[in-house]
């Protein structure tokens, strides 16, 4: 966004307290600095062995390779040159053994792992956001259901991970250092099924969790072109570890007219890792708000609805819901960047004709203001509250022995102009207006099968 470029601290405080883009220029399809290209290139492939008639073997191997350049505003005519060049490796494999122990108890068993290389291409002239690294991890799982009867089953699951980081980067007196961080974790899982009726089920589960620092959280120095901000990391942090416990409902009625969905979720979060807001800076490319990955423990808890009702077999109508509450416990305070109050109204209408459908569907999305915010922490007040209009069409149709979907889609149609709570971008303009997307997809050996 160019106008989150600043060249000074009194016009980047002035930015973000008028409201008003700092920037401006008249509509253009050329896309001009600061900019960003991304390359993603996935390879995937499984196999799989049965033993027997129940049991089965699979065995899944991906690769991805992604290729990022970001591009700011340079001087002396080194925009075109990136500031940011780095070339992504991942490999992934797993193995998994779905069995059946005796008639009823029935699971997986698996190993999993990965590896991942990044490399930072030379000739950016700037110390690069995300230092070199590798990334190992490992880790074995286990996933049993039992059935007591028809109606109540029963599942419990645990794993056990390690993983290996190796950095390569320049501390704050430019010495190179290879600093590694190694991490051992472990997670369990309980839960209940439950059908009380044919048209209600109930599901209830305990669970832990946990997830290593990512390498961004560790070492990032410098500045994030995606939000545009200087972004500090902590070399010192820990694994995240959550207790979670979850109760989940779903019901519909007997003609198949109604039906609904209710969760309930509260977890507790001992070093939550979290970008805290530092002040601002002034450096050679201008001024920018400062974050530094922190870290606290943190209790959440929330819960998400959502209602359909088909009045009759062709139109479909759909209200949603949720909301969410964090509580950092280090500073008694409310969380900082939890998800605002948001509900959803959306009317749907379908018709089929031989192996050719047609559905149109129109959507209201309405978001609350975040008012349980920390006081003092933030660089603004969070923006209002604001209502969305959504418009999907979609047309799908076999050709051949193929089928074809073909769909267009506006969001904001009604053009309004709004931030989003989430949205770093939102310090220095609006979100986006009028955005309207075409896609088709086809999917091949799949002409006989309609939406």
């Amino acid at each position: 966004l160019r106008a989150s470029h600043i060249g000074n601290l009194t016009d980047l405080e002035n930015a973000i307290a008028s409201g008003e883009p700092a920037y401006t220029a008249p509509f253009t399809h050329a896309i001009e600095v600061p900019r960003q290209t991304v390359r993603h290139h996935l390879l995937k492939t499984e196999a799989y062995w049965r033993p027997n008639e129940v049991d089965q073997l699979v065995l899944t191997y991906a690769y991805q390779a992604d290729d990022r350049q970001e591009f700011d505003i340079r001087r002396a005519g080194r925009s075109a040159i990136p500031a940011l060049d780095l070339f992504l490796n991942t490999h992934t494999a797993e193995l998994v053994y779905k069995h059946f122990l005796g008639r009823h108890l029935h699971g997986r068993i698996g190993v999993n792992g990965l590896w991942q290389e990044n490399a930072n291409i030379p000739g950016t002239g700037v110390r690069p956001l995300i230092p070199d690294h590798d990334r190992r991890t490992g880790g074995i799982f286990l996933i049993e259901h039992l059935p007591l009867n028809e109606r109540l089953e029963l599942e419990a699951g645990a794993r056990l991970d390690a993983a290996l980081l190796q950095v390569r980067t320049f501390d704050a007196q430019d010495e190179y250092i290879t600093p590694e961080h190694r991490f051992t974790n472990h997670a369990f899982s309980l839960g209940a099924n439950w059908t009380a009726t044919d048209s209600l089920r109930l599901r209830a589960g305990l669970n832990s969790a946990f997830r290593p620092p990512h390498v961004s959280e560790l070492y990032s120095q410098g500045l994030h072109h995606g939000s545009a901000a200087i972004e500090e990391g902590d070399p010192t942090l820990g694994s995240e570890r959550m207790l979670q416990a979850t109760l989940d409902t779903e019901w519909g009625s007997g003609n198949g007219r109604w039906s609904g969905a209710l969760s309930l979720h509260a977890s507790r979060t001992d070093g939550f890792i979290y970008l805290r807001p530092e002040g601002y800076r002034l450096t050679i490319r201008g001024a920018f708000p400062v974050f530094r990955y922190t870290a606290t423990d943190v209790l959440m808890w929330g819960t998400d609805a959502q209602v359909r009702f088909r009045p009759v077999p062709a139109w479909t109508i759909e209200l949603q819901g949720g909301l969410v509450r964090g509580r950092d416990l280090g500073q008694d305070e409310w969380l900082f960047q939890v998800p605002a109050d948001r509900a959803g109204l959306a009317v749907g209408w379908q018709r089929t004709k031989g192996t050719t459908s047609l559905s149109l569907r129109g959507a209201v999305r309405w978001v609350r203001v975040q008012d349980r915010v920390p006081i003092g922490l933030d660089f603004t007040d969070p923006p209002p509250g604001y209502a969305l209009l959504a418009l999907d069409l979609l047309v799908e149709r076999p050709l051949g022995k193929d089928r074809m979907q073909l769909g267009i889609r506006g969001d904001n149609l009604l053009n309004t102009a709004y931030r989003d709570y989430l949205d770093r971008f939102r310090y220095y303009a609006d979100a986006r207006g009028v955005d309207l997307t075409l896609w088709i997809t086809w999917r091949f050996g799949h002409a006989e099968r309609l939406p």
